[in-house]
């Protein structure tokens, strides 16, 4: 049984995986299963990289991060990989999809699949995701940096923040998982070393179509490269045929 440590806003020391909610219905699928839950959108493009945080410790996946965010009923990835998410306009990542493997050095030196989401919103910035009304005001509690150490989304001070300007924003708690630097979280909010200086998107997945594994499941096949750490692009399908079952 993993250790839990009491800390502010979060009785873990990692993110708790949902045991009720939108969720967790597709956690855990067989390949099979996934491969027909996919079917139709199979042809659709979905961006690969290692989630770094992701840990494997007494059999089962932990994450120590704040991004991938899966709590609230809604996948998020709002604080990581800021770079892939400044290779696209926030309203051209909808539709798109988004998958998170293990590093090989984690488990059996193997990429295992860890989350996979299609986008269904993407948000300019974190003033745009916290105002608006389609994400329950709920979810935004259980994701907020300034109330949880594995929080992914800052709230503004006011309507008239600027939004991207960090010091218009609710400083996270103070133990938040980007705040160990005192500017570390900043660049959630303003993310400066990416493709045309476009804003990093945050990405909201759709509940229906966002599937998530505590446990080794599914991997990369053996006569496969390894997954770089930065990102790599495959059509949904061709990953797909790509993983094998453990």
């Amino acid at each position: 049984m993993l250790c839990e440590v009491k800390c502010s806003g979060n009785q873990f020391d990692h993110q708790p995986f949902p045991q009720s909610g939108q969720l967790a219905p597709n956690m855990n699928l067989a390949l099979n299963t996934l491969r027909k839950q996919v079917a139709g959108q199979d042809q659709h493009v979905v961006y690969c990289y290692i989630t770094t945080s992701m840990k494997y410790r007494d059999g089962q996946f932990v994450q120590k991060g704040c991004g991938p965010n899966f709590q609230g009923g809604l996948m998020t990835l709002c604080t990581c990989k800021h770079r892939m998410r400044t290779s696209m306009n926030a309203r051209d990542w909808k539709g798109k999809w988004v998958a998170g493997f293990t590093s090989v050095m984690e488990y059996q030196r193997k990429n295992f699949l860890i989350y996979l989401m299609q986008v269904s919103d993407a948000f300019k910035s974190h003033y745009d995701l916290w105002f608006s009304k389609s994400i329950p005001l709920a979810t935004k509690r259980a994701k907020a940096a300034r109330l949880d150490v594995f929080g992914d989304i800052y709230q503004p001070q006011n309507r008239s923040a600027s939004p991207f300007k960090p010091k218009d924003y609710v400083k996270p708690v103070s133990n938040h998982v980007h705040a160990k630097c005192s500017k570390g979280w900043h660049k959630d909010i303003d993310y400066k070393a990416g493709h045309s200086d476009r804003p990093a998107a945050l990405l909201v997945g759709d509940p229906e179509r966002s599937f998530l594994w505590v446990h080794p499941k599914s991997r990369l096949s053996s006569d496969r490269a390894n997954l770089p750490r930065n990102c790599k692009k495959y059509v949904l399908r061709e990953l797909l045929n790509q993983l094998e079952e453990v």
